[in-house]
């Protein structure tokens, strides 16, 4: 009878070694097993748990990015996609979803609607998929944060500390330059063809050029998405620097004549965005808009974020997307 009573409180003791209890940003507490296969929920889900757990990765909820294929270990390139879990474009296949049997999925952005209706929507999901859900509240500015609790949860606190830290040295590096900036460079940022949809100034897609202390011309009463600006109007504004995204504008911008009285493309201010395998300020908003800080700090003030910006590439690269960059393919991706 004793040794009934001892093994089942050994195998009591190892299911309570083996659980994880976790608290999400919504305060839905959930007791999860042991974590081998992830699902996430949406591109900025993705990234970050690429860079922390690529080989824990079941399925995408949306297909990578050409480029992206080029840089991601190629056991993750051809994994199954599930689709949008939730919202008003939700297409998640739920069956697909549930073959895969991944112990966990994982949500991440900011909370949408209040937390009441979030955690319902996400409730709801996790009894029809029967598969345990959590959402952990993410933005550029506690993206230490959400490394750190990622690093507790999944057990691999030393590589998230590292990812944390780079985080959290640029975003230290922007508050400070911050601080220290009477008269912003002015800037316009454009990721369409023609380099006439502006991004507005508080829109989350161009907030990487508020984070480095430069002012966005275009003003936040243009709406919160891209807009279509006139050059009249550019050339009422007349920044200091353009920042486009397409290789097509950029040709456009430093060739056009429409375009060549503005100040910025007379005085050599035109700079196409570093974009493989994502953008440095967005599209999407994620891990990628931390070496944005980097790159657009010292693009702009380079005496304010005094890094050797093909080092920090090269760093990044191996950090946040697990891959061994070369001093050329940085060069060439920073187009230097």
């Amino acid at each position: 009878m004793k040794k009934t009573i001892v093994l089942f409180l050994v195998c009591l003791m190892s299911i309570q070694l083996f659980a994880v209890s976790f608290t999400d940003s919504l305060g839905r507490e959930r007791d999860l097993g042991s974590i081998e296969r992830i699902v996430p929920s949406g591109n900025l889900s993705q990234l970050v748990l690429y860079s922390v757990a690529p080989e824990q990765i079941a399925g995408w909820s949306s297909k990578l990015s050409g480029s992206a294929e080029d840089y991601f270990v190629q056991d993750v390139v051809n994994l199954p996609v599930f689709g949008t879990f939730y919202g008003k474009k939700a297409n998640l296949n739920k069956e697909a979803l549930m073959s895969a049997a991944p112990d966990v999925v994982i949500d991440m952005g900011e909370i949408k609607g209040t937390r009441e209706e979030m955690a319902k929507e996400l409730d709801d999901l996790e009894h029809d998929i029967m598969i345990p859900v959590i959402f952990i509240e993410a933005y550029l500015d506690n993206t230490p944060q959400v490394f750190r609790t990622l690093g507790k949860l999944l057990g691999k606190e030393e590589k998230c500390e590292d990812l944390a830290l780079f985080a959290e040295e640029a975003l230290r590096m922007a508050e400070n330059a911050r601080t220290m900036i009477t008269d912003p460079v002015t800037v316009y940022y454009s990721s369409s063809d023609d380099g006439l949809d502006g991004i507005a100034e508080g829109n989350f897609h161009g907030e990487v050029i508020e984070k480095v202390g430069a002012r966005n011309v275009v003003p936040s009463s243009f709406g919160s998405s891209s807009n279509k600006v006139s050059m009249e109007q550019l050339y009422i504004w007349d920044p200091d620097v353009i920042i486009l995204t397409s290789p097509e504008a950029y040709n456009e911008v430093t060739t056009a004549k429409e375009w060549k009285n503005l100040r910025a493309v007379q005085n050599g201010k035109v700079y196409l965005l570093p974009s493989e395998p994502y953008p440095f300020i967005d599209n999407p908003p994620a891990t990628n808009r931390i070496i944005g800080i980097y790159w657009l700090g010292n693009l702009l003030y380079p005496e304010l974020y005094p890094v050797d910006i093909k080092e920090k590439t090269i760093e990044y690269y191996k950090l946040y997307y697990n891959y061994n960059l070369t001093p050329s393919d940085a060069e060439r991706i920073l187009n230097m």
